[in-house]
């Protein structure tokens, strides 16, 4: 009982703080589910059924399309505010588009489709935010797509490193992402990017450890990243 009475309050927390009401009506707002997402954690996978719609309202997930050979192609990562499902909602069986994994520890409100289709599909200000959701994010990826290919791998690093690194108990950001899976998502090679991020350690801006890199100056990185935009 007392976890049920736990959950509750956070999920009203999460609603009030994110102005939820605006397209999630108060009387459906008890119908929202609280879920959780350690870092790793697949939060929804392509080509997988989906039953609800999700929102994003805490956390950091990494956005892609799997490949052959474990490859990725990188579209952007999530912070809050997001919809999850939104892309898929009207699909007569809808399945995932992309896969979404937690890089953080993440926190979804879930609302079953059946129950968006039936209580919000004609409710206009629902319709608005499902509108600007899917408009932010077809104009975010084509911006994308045109932007960070043509900029040099530099930059694609430091924004890759900042958008993914986690903070150490001295509150330095460290990374600690699989270089492979780094390449392949910015679309370089495995050479390329460890000459890219050798350099950056021979000029301070960061620092080699057995498993790890340790971003020693964070605002150097992020004027390298300048212009460079990864999430959505």
């Amino acid at each position: 009982h007392s976890t049920a009475l736990h959950m509750e309050q956070s999920m009203m927390s999460y609603y009030t703080s994110h102005k939820l009401e605006r397209c999630i009506r108060p009387e459906l707002a008890e119908q929202l589910v609280v879920h959780r997402f350690a870092p790793g954690d697949v939060i929804c996978e392509l080509g997988q059924p989906l039953d609800h719609l999700s929102f994003f309202v805490e956390g950091c997930a990494k956005v892609f399309v799997p490949g052959s050979n474990t490859r990725q192609l990188l579209l952007c990562f999530y912070q809050p505010l997001q919809l999850l499902g939104d892309l898929e909602l009207f699909e007569q069986t809808p399945h995932a588009v992309t896969t979404v994994v937690a890089l953080h520890e993440c926190i979804c409100l879930s609302l079953l489709r059946s129950v968006v289709l039936e209580q919000l599909a004609s409710d206009p200000l629902f319709l608005q935010q499902l509108n600007a959701s899917m408009s932010q994010k077809l104009s975010s990826v084509i911006r994308k797509s045109a932007l960070n290919m043509l900029q040099p791998l530099e930059k694609r690093v430091a924004s890759y490193m900042l958008a993914t690194a986690t903070p150490n108990e001295r509150q330095q950001l460290v990374f600690s992402g699989n270089l492979t899976h780094t390449a392949d998502a910015l679309g370089t090679s495995f050479r390329h990017l460890h000459r890219t991020l050798q350099a950056l350690c021979k000029q301070g801006v960061m620092e080699k450890h057995a498993t790890s890199y340790v971003i020693l100056q964070r605002e150097e990185l992020e004027r390298r990243a300048a212009d460079i935009c990864l999430f959505a």
